[in-house]
């Protein structure tokens, strides 16, 4: 049988407005978010990443201090992707000819597209997680501008209205 379904981030069930302190009170909480300054061990290529990314993702404050490690995995894994498939748009590098312990002339897959599938899936997953796809993002519900408060947008309605 299945663990069930995963549960939801407590900033998410925040934004949905479905947080309850007496379910989830106990939950862990990260008010802190993330510096701004990539982590030392990127490249600079990964670090150009992190600073494009990590202004879409505050919009949405889903960055805490937590992800650190994370974000930097995703950043090197997006650059690792596009580097390995910059390296092999070719389908002629699909396969390599290969010479066999015995002088034979083997044609086998190159182990490259193993890594670029791999780092693909894997690119996904991070990807998922930050809220960076079309089924993750309808999921987390938040606005990419402003937040707005319903109860204060009422109160202004009434007000422009005599």
């Amino acid at each position: 049988m299945g663990a069930g379904r995963k549960p939801k981030n407590t900033d998410v069930l925040k934004a949905q407005g479905t947080f309850r302190k007496d379910r989830h009170g106990k939950r862990i909480a990260i008010d802190e978010s993330l510096s701004k300054s990539p982590v030392d061990w990127l490249s600079d290529e990964e670090k150009e990443v992190w600073a494009k990314w990590y202004e879409y993702l505050q919009k949405n404050e889903i960055l805490k201090e937590t992800d650190e490690v994370a974000f930097g995995l995703l950043c090197k894994t997006f650059v690792r992707v596009k580097k390995l498939t910059d390296e092999m748009p070719d389908i002629k590098k699909y396969l390599i000819m290969h010479t066999s312990d015995v002088g034979a002339k083997v044609s086998k897959k190159n182990p490259l597209y193993d890594i670029l599938a791999d780092s693909e899936k894997t690119l996904l997953k991070l990807l998922t997680e930050f809220g960076m796809t079309p089924a993750s993002r309808a999921k987390v519900k938040t606005a990419i501008g402003e937040r707005k408060n319903p109860l204060q947008e009422l109160r202004n309605r009434g007000k422009s209205n005599p």
